[in-house]
């Protein structure tokens, strides 16, 4: 489900934690804040970052449920997640929304995850939380913005072809890809929720050396994927950039929306 690597997690947890909207966090925070107990399922849920992101701003009792696909993942999430009160699921929810709800959920999170998924899929995931009146919180999705400094010829041509790679089967089906957040929006209005959306866009400098170079190694794979035919360029584009970033002449920033969603 979330198809990365637990070094790959690692790394841009710190990356991902500074870029969540304070705004989005403190909707959060609000929504619940007359409430003692919270039952917390959190889908595509990796190594357990959504878990470590909202500890700080939650105070009461909570019970999590940490849904994926991947093992490897869970069980370093088991690891950290030692001392809270956490229950798991490997499950493939690409044809089975039944784990989202096996734990009666006051608040559904999700991180990462939303552009990977199809329009037909995100569409019967909102009817099924929509009709069960379940806030939702979603924060990371990718919305397609993308940018290096310095700038070279080729970044253009690089990120049109990774961006083409996210529309791509994840799993779901054709990805939605930067697409996914505002859908997921728009479909929530549409059901009566209230959402409230901000950027939480990436922010890496001199300081995430080894989390830009697996960054611009994940785009160079994914864009000759797409553009075969490019690969002796977009491979002398990979080695410019990555002299960059190992000298500290190099930063970037990716786009990303958090949102909040509750029933009306």
């Amino acid at each position: 489900m979330s198809g990365f690597s637990a070094e790959w997690l690692a790394l841009r947890e710190p990356v991902d934690h500074s870029a969540r909207s304070d705004v989005t966090l403190a909707g959060v925070s609000g929504w619940f804040a007359r409430d003692n107990q919270l039952n917390i399922t959190d889908i595509g849920s990796g190594t357990g970052s959504t878990l470590r992101a909202l500890k700080p701003i939650l105070h009461q009792t909570i019970i999590w449920h940490l849904v994926d696909n991947d093992d490897a993942l869970l069980d370093v999430a088991k690891h950290e997640a030692l001392g809270d009160r956490v229950d798991f699921s490997l499950a493939d929810l690409s044809d089975n929304l039944n784990p989202l709800f096996s734990h009666s959920p006051d608040l559904i999170t999700t991180s990462a995850f939303l552009d990977l998924v199809s329009e037909s899929w995100l569409e019967n995931m909102v009817k099924e939380v929509t009709k069960r009146k379940i806030p939702f919180y979603a924060a990371l999705t990718y919305d397609g913005r993308a940018e290096c400094e310095p700038r070279l010829e080729d970044d253009n041509d690089v990120l049109e072809a990774f961006n083409a790679h996210q529309k791509t089967d994840k799993g779901f089906g054709p990805a939605l890809g930067p697409q996914a957040a505002d859908h997921a929006i728009n479909l929530f209005r549409e059901a009566g929720y209230q959402v409230s959306a901000q950027e939480s866009d990436w922010i890496g400098n001199s300081k995430h050396k080894r989390f830009q170079i697996m960054l611009l190694e994940g785009w160079y794979e994914a864009a000759i994927q797409i553009e075969p035919d490019q690969k002796k360029k977009f491979q002398h584009w990979l080695q410019n950039r990555i002299s960059l970033v190992e000298n500290s002449d190099a930063s970037l920033f990716v786009g990303h929306k958090d949102f909040f969603a509750v029933p009306a």
